[in-house]
């Protein structure tokens, strides 16, 4: 059993990543629904969403998002991927909805995620208020490593949905071309059957029966 402090340790860092940016999210959009994914923003900031379509269909999906007012800030119709960048004017709970409601077969794989723009530096993710003061130059090297390494991590991230979604691609691919491969092989299979008792049917022998019965004068 876990002891007492390093469990509420446990609970402490659960905490802090919940209510931590980036905030990232894979979902699966039915055909025909739409997701809605609500976050509270602060007043006078600026946040960047960032959505990829990783499989389904042709790869789009609609995306509005709302202000805690209900008026549309963003509207895209049928996109695949972006880099949207907005400022929050009230603080509230913002809207986020991705519609797949134009398909009517396919399901949508999408990835989002949701931060500060520009990134948030490293006082700032710890809950400290922003220095006020210069920087000393180990501050100011820790500092351009952290953003340096938020953009690698963007860029990571964005690379492996593509690997995935191509991945999914070749095994959809794989599946269709299997059961191909079955329907053709049973259909030269009766194709060979139905020759075969065909050809055998035309060299067999024909046996004639003669009447033994006598004829009458």
């Amino acid at each position: 059993m876990l002891p007492v402090w390093r469990l509420c340790f446990l609970l402490l860092i659960d905490f802090c990543l919940v209510f931590a940016y980036p905030k990232r999210f894979t979902i699966e959009i039915p055909d025909g629904e739409t997701f809605c994914a609500y976050e509270n923003l602060f007043a006078q900031k600026k946040y960047a969403l960032m959505y990829q379509v990783i499989h389904g269909g042709n790869l789009d999906v609609d995306l509005i998002i709302r202000d805690p007012m209900k008026r549309t800030i963003h509207e895209t119709k049928r996109g695949s991927h972006e880099d949207i960048k907005f400022d929050s004017h009230v603080n509230g709970t913002f809207e986020f909805c991705f519609g797949n409601e134009f398909s009517s077969l396919s399901e949508k794989l999408v990835y989002f995620e949701l931060r500060p723009d520009p990134y948030e530096t490293l006082s700032e993710e710890a809950g400290e208020a922003p220095h006020v003061t210069v920087l000393t130059m180990v501050q100011s090297a820790l500092e351009s490593a952290h953003l340096y390494l938020s953009h690698a991590e963007s860029t990571q991230i964005e690379l492996r949905n593509r690997e995935l979604g191509d991945r999914l691609v070749a095994e959809d691919l794989n599946q269709a071309v299997l059961y191909w491969s079955i329907a053709v092989t049973i259909a030269i299979f009766v194709t060979t059957l139905g020759q075969v008792t065909i050809l055998k049917n035309f060299f067999a022998d024909k046996k004639v029966f003669y009447s033994t019965r006598a004829s009458r004068m």
